[in-house]
């Protein structure tokens, strides 16, 4: 990454599509603040550019949905699995060990 990411900038891809601003940044990973959708992460290593004011990014707005992460630690489990509240066959096994019907 040529530059730090700093918490307050403004995210850019590569084609010029502004995608919100940085909410927080750590070594690895900075978490974006996009209106009007769920927040994401996205590693450090699609960084072109970085400025107080600018981010901009080394992917295009077509290839971003690849690149989004969940959490910043995991750069493989975005949307990888089922919470195991929300896995049917898990809420199953849970019920019937406590004795309830499902």
């Amino acid at each position: 990454m040529p530059d730090k990411v700093i918490a307050g900038a403004k995210v850019v891809t590569s084609d010029g599509k502004e995608l919100g601003t940085v909410k927080e940044a750590e070594d690895r990973a900075f978490h974006v603040d996009a209106p009007r959708q769920f927040d994401y992460w996205l590693q450090s290593s699609v960084v072109k550019s970085a400025s107080a004011d600018i981010v901009v990014l080394t992917i295009a707005e077509s290839d971003l949905s690849a690149y989004k992460m969940d959490n910043a630690h995991d750069p493989d489990a975005f949307q990888e699995k089922i919470p195991r509240e929300l896995d049917p066959d898990k809420v199953r096994a849970d019920r019937m060990d406590r004795g309830q019907p499902f």
